[in-house]
C-alpha cells in the first residue's frame, strides 16, 4: 500500500446532529455515499479501527493524540480473498490478538469472518450502515453522517485533515464543544465495553 499520511480526526456522536448539518452546508457541497461495513472490534485495544467496505479489509491504528485530536495512520487496505500474511501480520497484531492457527494462503470474505474472527472471542463483529454527506473544506474532509450500529441509530460528524491546526479551526466555526469520541469507543460503549 502506498505511503498515506496520518490524518488527524475530531468526531461527535449524538441521537440527531441535524443542526449541524445545516452549517455544513452553509459551507461547502455535500456529496452523498452509502455504504454497509463489517466492523471488528478487539476487546483488548481501542486503538484500531478495522472495518470491510466494499470487500476490502481496511485498518487504520491511533499513533497520536494532539490537543483533543485523534492521528490515524491506515496500514492495510486488502481485497479478499485476504492473504495468510496479511491475516498473521497485519490484521491481528493491529488489533492486539494473538493469530490463530492458519491453514490456508488465503481466504475468502466468508471463510475470514466465520472461519477465523468469529472464531476469536476477543473480536465482536459489528455490522454498520452509513449515510455520508461528505464535504470539502479548505484543507479539511468534514462529514456529516446517519448511523446504524448494531441497529442502534446515531448521527455523527467529523472532521479530518493532516493539518491538525485546520481541523481545530474548523471544529471552533462548527462551535463544537463535545469531546472527540472515535468510531471505535462509540461501538465499544454500545456494546456495553465502555
Amino acid at each position: 500500500m502506498p505511503e498515506i499520511k496520518p490524518r488527524f480526526e475530531f468526531r461527535i456522536w449524538a441521537d440527531s446532529l441535524a443542526p449541524l448539518r445545516i452549517k455544513l452546508d452553509a459551507m461547502g457541497q455535500a456529496r452523498e455515499a452509502k455504504s454497509a461495513e463489517t466492523y471488528l472490534i478487539s476487546k483488548v485495544t481501542e486503538r484500531c479501527n478495522a472495518k470491510i467496505r466494499a470487500e476490502l479489509m481496511d485498518i487504520k491504528v491511533l499513533v497520536a493524540e494532539d490537543r483533543g485530536l485523534e492521528q490515524w495512520k491506515p496500514i492495510l487496505k486488502a481485497g479478499f480473498p485476504l492473504s495468510q500474511l496479511d491475516i498473521a501480520n497485519q490484521v491481528f497484531p493491529s488489533l492486539q490478538i494473538v493469530a490463530p492457527t492458519l491453514v490456508k494462503s488465503a481466504y475468502t470474505y466468508d471463510e475470514f469472518l466465520q472461519g477465523v474472527v468469529r472464531r476469536e472471542p476477543k473480536i465482536a463483529v459489528v455490522e454498520v450502515t452509513k449515510t455520508r454527506y461528505q464535504y470539502s473544506i479548505g484543507v479539511c474532509a468534514a462529514e456529516y453522517s446517519q448511523i446504524t450500529i448494531n441497529g442502534v441509530p446515531r448521527d455523527t460528524v467529523a472532521v479530518e485533515s493532516t493539518d491538525a491546526d485546520a481541523v481545530l479551526e474548523l471544529v471552533s466555526k462548527l462551535d463544537i464543544h463535545e469531546p472527540n469520541v472515535s468510531y471505535i469507543r462509540e461501538i465499544r460503549r454500545i456494546l456495553g465495553w465502555a
